[in-house]
């Protein structure tokens, strides 16, 4: 019932009351196709959304939808679309409340003074509880059907064909650009899906509110506008259904059907805040948002900082748009949300191809491709002004997006804390940061970073991370981050013995990963040396659960070494490159270590089998002129190498003690990389491997903005 009324309860509002008037105005006795046709577009969507919702019943919707189909950066989009689309609807349906109160009540000094103060109090009643918000959506749907039912009964009394006939436009563009301005009031079927989360069995139950809502309100819509023509108004203003209803059913009754329609509108806007801050808390989970924004309070069981975010944007679109280019705006991004949810569709039957689905659309992808052509027909009937404002809008949006999630580095979770320390006197350049975690690896991995410190006159900061679990009680907490960092002893015996500076370090945080880049951010870190064992089972993991948040958020170039049975830091090392800037940095941090122990680096190109003698000669003279880049009296090789490139180095790789990898110029992270060269080396070499990501300021960027 709650989610029934949440439907109908937005639908039957300022779209009835308000823009009923203005789109007989236009279109005369037409404007019932207008809503006809309106209802038809959204319909495609509405199925679209019964199919989502029956998968993943939870609040959020067409974001939750696009987040679980498309990359992150275009789920972003159709969680700020929605966003955008439920402030301006409802800044339209506060407008239309200030219009009705001012006409037919009182006239305030400040036009949009009456729908301001009820935002502020529906935002309270939201912030205290959805219960009781929802018992109020409840008793108001249900009294406001009744008043229609009455004003269409006063009406009918008067019906005349004649009227109907005369004043039934014929002009179609007119017709179709009457439906863009209307279908603001059929978006209600969205906002039963946004509720899913807090309905009982949402599986059965949100199918069925959101064509039962559909339903009822089109054919009360269909004869509200008849009865408004009928009327025969001299001028169709957005108060033409409230002029119409003094006329039908006299001074008392018209009063009665104003007050609805005020009713309405508050049902309408408490419907749409209610939905805009569950997609906030959506966005905020899910990492589209800051997590301050999706605060659920422990007492009121209300996303507060949510619900005021929404309030607040509803307020500012409400105080700067006229009523006309509101409905325009919020139908604009509605629309161009709900094409995308469309296309989520047809891709997300492509992806999982296997997954139960309670309620399927029949004529998958032919009626969502319908869907999105319909949206589309009815946004190109838009005024250009209201398309220039959404576009501006989206933008800033975008903008926001990629400051605020270009600008982390951090994975989630608490601030780690320093409970141990001993610094370096240095005041080096150049400095490695060398998380420890496995004692067996701590001495290899500590030679490596100090042959590199070495050559580079750095010094390297140990860290090592003591994990403590959310669920641990604090005393406990206390006795494990003691207990561990008196391994600091530990760390200060290895680093006794190695010749350069070092600096040892113990934190104590909820998330490894997180601390990890905490430390590499305070000591100003040059490289991050990671041990890696070279593949993980873990579930959409590429590297590993802590490896992969230091690679795809850190700000710094990122080693990571995968030993073989021996635990050998390498001094002859094998590097097949290819060019590329991550292969000439692993170039640099190659000929350190090898310089550095008296060992050798040999450069490596990888041509076909079958390929040519010109092919040959070519990778000769490229890496020749690599090698020439590096020092004379280096102990520098080259060689060219037939067959596959993980087969080649593979093989070649018994003459040497590592092999180092430069990551490709595709995302570090991306399972296209990891999933084979690096990966597979790694599996199959016996020698240590190496894998190195230069760090590059503007791809890492793209990259935390695209990778969400």
């Amino acid at each position: 019932m709650s989610a029934l009324a949440i439907g109908t309860g937005t639908m039957i509002a300022a779209g009835i009351f308000t823009l009923s008037g203005l789109a007989v105005g236009y279109v005369g006795s037409a404007a019932i196709v207008s809503f006809l046709l309106a209802a038809l577009v959204a319909a495609f969507t509405a199925l679209t959304y019964c199919e989502f919702t029956s998968i993943y019943p939870r609040s959020g919707e067409g974001y939750l939808y696009a987040r679980e189909t498309f990359p992150s950066l275009v789920a972003y989009l159709v969680g700020w679309c929605l966003l955008l689309g439920y402030a301006s609807s409802c800044a339209f349906y506060i407008a239309s409340l200030s219009t009705y109160f001012n006409e037919f009540i009182w006239h305030a000094a400040v036009a949009a003074a009456p729908g301001l103060l009820f935002l502020g109090a529906l935002t309270l009643l939201n912030v205290k509880g959805t219960k009781e918000s929802g018992t109020f959506q409840v008793v108001v749907t249900a009294a406001k059907i009744l008043l229609l039912v009455w004003f269409i009964g006063g009406g009918l009394g008067s019906f005349d064909a004649a009227i109907l006939s005369d004043r039934f436009s014929r002009d179609v563009p007119l017709i179709a650009s009457t439906a863009a301005l209307v279908f603001i009031t059929f978006f209600g079927f969205s906002a039963i899906a946004a509720s899913a989360g807090e309905v009982v069995e949402p599986t059965r139950t949100i199918p069925r509110a959101i064509f039962i809502s559909m339903l009822v309100v089109t054919v009360l819509y269909a004869f509200v506008v008849l009865v408004v023509v009928v009327a025969d108004l001299t001028d169709y203003t957005e108060a033409a259904m409230g002029v119409a209803a003094r006329a039908f059913l006299g001074p008392a009754g018209g009063a009665v059907i104003v007050g609805g329609a005020i009713f309405s509108m508050i049902s309408a806007s408490n419907a749409s805040i209610l939905a805009g801050s569950r997609v906030v808390l959506s966005m905020s989970r899910l990492g589209h948002l800051p997590g301050l924004i999706g605060f659920v309070s422990a007492r009121t069981k209300t996303p507060v900082a949510a619900l005021v975010a929404i309030a607040g944007s509803i307020g500012v679109f409400a105080l700067l748009l006229p009523l006309q280019s509101l409905a325009h705006f919020a139908n604009l991004v509605l629309l161009l949300a709900l094409s995308m949810v469309n296309a989520a569709l047809i891709v997300h039957r492509r992806r999982f191809p296997d997954l139960v689905r309670p309620f399927r659309v029949p004529f998958v992808p032919v009626l969502p491709a319908m869907g999105i052509a319909a949206n589309i027909y009815l946004m190109l009937q838009i005024p250009a002004g209201s398309v220039v404002l959404a576009v501006a809008a989206i933008a800033v949006g975008v903008a926001g997006y990629a400051a605020w999630k270009g600008s982390r580095f951090e994975a989630p979770g608490p601030e780690s804390k320093v409970v141990g320390l001993r610094a370096s006197p240095s005041d080096a350049a150049f400095r490695i940061l060398l998380p420890v975690y496995n004692p067996n690896t701590v001495a290899p991995l500590l030679r490596m970073a100090s042959s590199i410190a070495r050559a580079r006159k750095g010094e390297v900061a140990l860290l090592r991370v003591v994990q403590v679990p959310e669920q641990l009680p604090p005393s406990m907490a206390r006795e494990l981050v003691d207990r561990e960092s008196e391994g600091m002893e530990d760390l200060r015996a290895a680093a006794a013995s190695v010749d350069v500076p070092v600096s040892v370090e113990v934190r104590a945080g909820r998330n490894v990963a997180r601390a990890i880049l905490e430390s590499a951010r305070n000591c100003k870190a040059d490289l991050i040396l990671l041990g890696w064992k070279g593949y993980t089972s873990t579930a959409r993991r590429i590297l590993g659960e802590v490896t992969d948040d230091v690679v795809r958020l850190g700000r710094t170039d990122i080693m990571l070494v995968k030993f073989g049975p021996g635990r050998v830091a390498p001094t002859r090392i094998l590097l097949p490159t290819a060019g590329g800037a991550h292969a000439r940095k692993a170039q640099s941090y190659a000929l350190d270590m090898t310089t550095s122990a008296g060992g050798r680096l040999t450069l490596a190109a990888v041509a076909p089998a079958t390929a040519s003698e010109a092919r040959l000669a070519e990778a000769e003279s490229r890496l020749a002129e690599e090698r020439a880049e590096l020092p004379a009296e280096a102990a520098v090789q080259t060689r060219v190498m037939r067959g596959g490139v993980a087969e080649s180095v593979v093989f070649a790789a018994r003459e040497f003690d590592g092999i180092m990898v430069g990551a490709s110029s595709e995302s570090f992270s991306s399972r296209i990389l990891f999933g084979t060269l690096p990966e597979r080396i790694a599996r199959e070499a016996r020698g240590t491997v190496v894998v190195l990501k230069s760090h590059d300021p503007v791809r890492a960027f793209v990259g935390r903005v695209v990778s969400g």
